[in-house]
């Protein structure tokens, strides 16, 4: 279990703490939430079995989903939703530190400078 409550750190590791406090669990899945008077986040974790034909690899699905809607203000009276999403698919039976391992490369990978580029619409 994740826990009731999670921490998501706001712009970088000395930036703002929002904890979000568990408001859904079902089954495999968790719904975390924190509404502030400008904006609320939305923590969604689900965990899956992707569904295979016949003879095909089976893979298992792990899936968190941050979530931020900034709220209407004259300057932008339709707000914003930002979605930032981590998908694992791996098979059941892998080494899960090799998983691990190359989930960390990516979030090493995704720094500043490659998020600007990536927002420039560069591959």
């Amino acid at each position: 279990m994740l826990g009731d409550t999670l921490t998501v750190t706001l712009d970088g590791s000395g930036g703002t703490a929002v904890v979000t406090s568990k408001i859904n669990q079902d089954g495999y899945s968790a719904e975390y939430l924190k509404k502030d008077t400008l904006y609320q986040t939305r923590v969604l974790v689900r965990h899956s079995h992707d569904t295979t034909k016949a003879g095909a690899l089976k893979f298992d699905r792990h899936n968190v989903l941050f979530e931020q809607t900034v709220y209407p203000t004259t300057a932008a009276p339709l707000g914003f939703v930002r979605q930032i999403s981590l998908t694992i698919r791996c098979q059941p039976d892998d080494t899960i530190a090799d998983v691990t391992n190359l989930g960390e490369a990516l979030t090493y990978w995704a720094t500043d400078t490659v998020l600007d580029k990536l927002f420039g619409w560069e591959s």
